[in-house]
């Protein structure tokens, strides 16, 4: 994610690893001695609290995300640098979807209102507009494939299309913990390059990720905090773009690949 690097773990459980019965062995096993075993497996526990998460976020119809993020940045001779960020995600499924950002690197608005997808960056007083596909699914899948950034992207993506546990080496639930008065479920997971966490709340809904990326200098984190509002219905011009007086549009670097249109039949 931006100078960090992406947490790219894909969606969720689909193609999960081989199922697993509990073994004595596994049982017996202390969360040191697995998170150090290249060869460990997910415990029964860790998986049981995955599918409760992933069946919390494919039942969310509409909701509101807002996320606390810090990232480290790391500079010359070894020194870490916090930056912090904000973002509030608004989704209406199948088809509206908008994500607002603050924070220290820049400012920045996406929209989907079912037929095009805006990115707008206030700072730079631009915005570029394409045609996108007519799903948010459809438009999360592409964006993840075309290496594009949007906060939050990847709550979403673990909601629509992909495998949490992909490149997993190891995953465990860790026990539980209270976070901002809600108790929740704390999990842990290794993949060759970096290590990551996940709280959840007993309802399923994710509260927190961490994310450290290991064999690089100073092991830099990401780490976010979510707060979700089930049940929130926007209304329709919260997804549509309305350029301010003074900003320019500007081509997209990528464009999404919007449904091709059927082929003519000659009528009217």
């Amino acid at each position: 994610m931006g100078k960090s690097t992406p947490f790219r773990p894909g969606p969720l459980l689909l193609a999960a690893l081989a199922a697993l019965s509990a073994t004595p062995a596994i049982a017996q096993t202390s969360p040191d001695d697995m998170l150090e075993h290249p060869s460990a497996v997910v415990t029964p526990e860790a998986r049981a609290v995955l599918d409760r998460m992933q069946a919390y976020l494919n039942s969310q119809q509409s909701f509101t995300i807002e996320a606390q993020a810090s990232r480290d940045e790391m500079l010359g001779y070894g020194y870490k640098l916090q930056n912090n960020e904000w973002a509030r995600m608004t989704v209406q499924r199948p088809n509206r979807l908008r994500v607002d950002v603050d924070g220290d690197i820049k400012k920045r608005s996406y929209y989907y209102d079912g037929t095009t997808l805006t990115m707008y960056s206030p700072d730079d007083s631009v915005y570029s507009r394409v045609p996108a596909p007519g799903t948010i699914g459809e438009v999360i899948a592409q964006l993840l494939d075309a290496g594009v950034e949007m906060p939050l992207i990847d709550v979403l993506a673990q909601a629509y299309r992909g495998t949490l546990l992909q490149d997993v080496r190891v995953g465990l639930r860790v026990g539980e913990t209270t976070l901002d008065g809600v108790v929740t479920d704390h999990l842990a997971f290794r993949q060759p390059l970096i290590d990551w966490q996940l709280w959840v709340a007993k309802n399923g809904a994710p509260k927190r990720i961490l994310i450290t990326t290991r064999y690089t200098l100073g092991d830099p984190q990401y780490e976010v905090g979510l707060a979700w509002k089930e049940n929130v219905r926007a209304p329709s011009s919260t997804f549509s773009f309305s350029p301010p007086e003074g900003t320019r549009e500007i081509p997209a670097v990528r464009p999404l690949q919007a449904p091709a249109a059927p082929p003519s039949t000659g009528s009217p």
